[in-house]
């Protein structure tokens, strides 16, 4: 490499090209580390009180420490070699052409951001990608977008929509500047699909573009247009009392698949089925275009009843009954609405009967059988218990038209 003397006093030193030696001579001199595409620089220093220094936003793919030197590469594949490091102080956040300082460590404070120990002999490594927030070192998520079968997707460090597992003790950054993200503004909810299923965006996310703090419809006018832009980072730190959230597309529906982020080793329930509840009129329950069918459960595994029957309430009972009496409650919450979900976990020892049955009209109602196995797989079968067992369903108030056999669905993750 070719060697790029500076002088004795205390120089600034941002460098940029590739294949030289920058070496700093008397001083105490700083050097700003900038990415730049594929370049190889090195850095030497033996006088004077020296720094290096990594700007808010800087991104780290690697890093790798030997006894007195440290191999950092960065984005764009730019490797900074740091000679004599041990006598360098390392400031995580600072930009002297800003007059601004970072978080200052000695050389093996900076390989603890690593959890790594710098080695007598040999080499230590990390790979895993790193990004400077608020003076200090949060976990990078690059984001991008790919055109799939059903449609445009979101994709986190390569992978098809994944499951995160995140840590309250963690910041998070979701790094949109690949040009594959524009027109899809990533941001987090409690809600499955967020904003396009009735959700809002969690308050404990920042936006960031062209390096500045942005509201949320203010960066979605960023990305909503043709305008360039840099810095484009949606920065996320777990509260401790999150369980299961979603990252989602503030403009386009579904871009995030099922995925969900489970905070700090949250195990997510899994709902063994769905099922739709409308009514036709008042005469039936209609669940999977049966009127008042028969259902099966089994033990042990949970079921979401979806209920959408204006004027009569659900009921899930002992006894096949009008009125508010008689309620099972037994792993069962939200039992006698006639809108929202009802969930139900259903014990060990329920009984092997139970009755479903509408407050108000006696005529919609059916029989739910408990199981240990229910091994044809058929939760809705055609009605054995109610009188009215006309086919088809109908044209009820509320009516989810859905498919005729009700299999058992993929895990669903929710907050309990």
């Amino acid at each position: 490499m070719t060697t790029q003397n500076f002088s004795s006093l205390n120089d600034i030193i941002v460098p940029t090209n590739n294949g030289i030696t920058y070496r700093g001579l008397d001083g105490d001199d700083t050097y700003i580390l900038v990415s730049n595409l594929n370049s190889q620089i090195s850095i030497v220093d033996t006088e004077g009180n020296n720094t290096i220094q990594l700007p808010e936003w800087s991104k780290i793919k690697s890093i790798a420490f030997t006894s007195d030197a440290v191999r950092i590469t960065c984005d764009n594949m730019a490797v900074f070699t740091i000679n004599g490091a041990e006598r360098f102080s390392f400031d995580i956040g600072g930009n002297k052409t800003n007059n601004e300082n970072g978080t200052i460590s000695t050389f093996d404070e900076f390989a603890s951001l690593f959890d790594l120990t710098v080695p007598e002999s040999g080499q230590v490594s990390f790979d895993d990608d790193k990004i400077v927030y608020n003076d200090k070192l949060a976990e990078l998520l690059k984001v991008e977008v790919k055109e799939e079968d059903s449609g445009n997707k979101f994709y986190i460090n390569g992978d098809l929509s994944p499951d995160l597992t995140l840590s309250s003790s963690q910041t998070y950054v979701f790094d949109q500047n690949d040009s594959t993200t524009s027109n899809h503004p990533l941001a987090i909810s409690e809600t499955k699909n967020g904003s396009h299923d009735g959700g809002t965006s969690v308050q404990n996310i920042k936006f960031f573009a062209n390096g500045y703090n942005k509201s949320e419809n203010e960066y979605s006018v960023i990305f909503s247009n043709e305008d360039s832009f840099d810095n484009a980072f949606v920065v996320f730190t777990p509260s401790a009392n999150d369980t299961a959230l979603y990252y989602y597309c503030l403009f386009h529906s579904g871009m995030a698949n099922d995925s969900s982020i489970l905070i700090d080793g949250f195990e997510a329930e899994i709902i063994s089925a769905k099922l739709n509840v409308s009514n036709n009129s008042t005469s039936h329950y209609v669940i999977t275009q049966k009127n008042d069918p028969d259902i099966t459960l089994e033990r042990g595994k949970t079921y979401e009843f979806n209920i959408d029957s204006p004027g009569h309430p659900f009921w899930i009972k002992t006894t096949a009954s009008v009125g508010t009496s008689n309620g099972y409650s037994d792993g069962i919450s939200n039992n006698g609405i006639s809108n929202g979900v009802i969930r139900f976990e259903v014990p060990l020892d329920a009984p092997d009967q139970l009755y479903y049955n509408c407050q108000i009209h006696s005529q919609m109602r059916g029989k739910i059988n408990i199981v240990d196995s229910n091994t044809s797989g058929q939760i809705i079968s055609d009605s054995t218990y109610s009188s009215n067992t006309g086919g088809g369903y109908g044209y009820g108030v509320g009516l989810i038209p859905v498919v005729d056999t009700l299999t058992e669905l993929p895990p669903i993750f929710f907050d309990i």
